[in-house]
């Protein structure tokens, strides 16, 4: 092929790709630009001032063309610089605003949550209404909107129809889920004063999140709903009966140590029966049975039994590190107490440096670790119980 044809059109794809590239930048600053008018027009006295400048000095000598652009470069500065320095300037701050990157389109409550905090639950409601709308299956929307439903208007049906909606609709999220069953479980407890209800929304947590933190902490309510006689007296108040204090109390000889009447003792046989009925029902009630391992060390003396309930609750998943230092603490003050095995205490010290390594949980039990032979002296001797009849009883009994 002949080599004039090839320049040729090497020449005519190069305009045309500069053509292209010219094109696309004047599409991009056009819309970008706030003022896309104007700058067209600028474009179009610029090109004719360079097409003009061109033109006019192929008249003059090549010493003078130098003297004859000054003007026009003149002009073409007089109109650009504005944008030139409002470009430079851009660069500079966009990294810190953001620069004109448009926001992400997102509802805003504030006007619904003013209007309720100034007693107008229908207009909130209303403007809850307006922004879910725009964005339906907003979490934070139909929050705000069940809690107006159930707190302000005492539609506590029409709450949990907000609530069911966004849970059977295709954004709901666990988490989300969890939050909208535990806010209905304490509407149905606090103002409707319904047990059954509440433990509903609060089963249905544990059967569809089961082996997770979330289920784990709704079990832990489900072990603690106040009964009914708890909340039918939340109704109807029962005069409180106070009982008689001590008389005569300046002419005991002992009255500055006088601490007024005693409650009654409760019945450590009686408590047994309670902590093992209720875990029967409620496995994973940490509380129960943390009370249940002190009763067995310190009314029956039987450490065996009590650092069994211990490590079941050490080994319970999902619980926190808080938790499990503070029942290998208690376990380490049984050994003391009861056990007087200073090696056990420690051991159950140690577990707690080598599980949980960072300082604000290993530093403490370090402190406790050194100054254990100090617990160990001063504890007093245990003075073992037969079982007799408590082996014939519930509080012996597996859980």
């Amino acid at each position: 092929m002949n080599p004039t044809l090839w320049r040729i059109l090497l020449d005519i794809g190069f305009i045309l790709l500069m053509a292209a590239c010219a094109g696309w930048a004047a599409r991009h600053f056009l819309r970008k630009s706030q003022d896309a008018s104007r700058l067209l027009f600028k474009w179009l006295i610029s090109a004719g001032i360079v097409g003009g400048t061109i033109w006019l000095e192929q008249d003059f000598p090549p010493e003078l063309r130098a003297f004859v652009a000054i003007a026009p470069a003149a002009a073409l500065g007089f109109m650009w610089a504005p944008s030139v320095g409002s470009m430079m300037s851009n660069l500079l701050t966009n990294s810190i605003d953001g620069g004109d990157v448009p926001l992400d389109a997102q509802p805003f409550y504030s006007i619904a949550e003013t209007k309720r905090r100034n007693g107008h639950p229908l207009e909130a409601i209303a403007a809850v209404r307006e922004q879910l709308a725009k964005f339906p299956g907003d979490f934070h929307g139909t929050m705000l909107l069940a809690s107006i439903l159930a707190e302000d208007m005492k539609d506590l049906p029409g709450a949990q129809a907000a609530l069911e909606r966004w849970i059977a609709g295709p954004g709901a999220t666990p988490h989300g889920m969890a939050s909208a069953l535990t806010a209905l479980a304490d509407w149905h407890l606090q103002l409707a004063h319904d047990r059954e209800a509440a433990r509903i929304a609060l089963e249905r947590i544990v059967k569809a999140l089961p082996d997770t933190p979330i289920a784990h902490r709704a079990a832990q309510r489900l072990a603690h709903l106040p009964t009914a006689e708890f909340l039918a007296s939340a109704r109807t108040p029962v005069p409180l009966n106070l009982r008689v204090g001590g008389k005569n109390i300046g002419l005991l000889q002992d009255y500055k140590d006088y601490k007024g009447p005693m409650p009654p003792k409760e019945d450590p046989d009686a408590l047994l029966e309670e902590y093992v009925h209720q875990l029967e029902k409620h496995p994973a009630d940490t509380a129960t049975r943390e009370k249940l391992a002190v009763l067995y060390a310190d009314h029956l003396h039987r450490l065996d039994l009590a650092v069994d309930q211990l490590e079941q609750l050490i080994a319970f998943p999902h619980e926190t590190p808080r938790n499990i230092v503070h029942w290998l603490n208690l376990l380490a003050d049984l050994q003391i107490r009861c056990g007087k095995d200073l090696a056990a205490a420690k051991l159950a010290l140690r577990r707690i440096i080598e599980r949980f390594p960072s300082p604000a949980l290993s530093e403490p039990a370090l402190a406790r670790l050194a100054a254990m032979g100090y617990e160990m002296k001063s504890g007093q001797p245990t003075e073992l119980k037969t079982l007799g009849h408590y082996e014939k009883n519930i509080g012996l009994k597996k859980v």
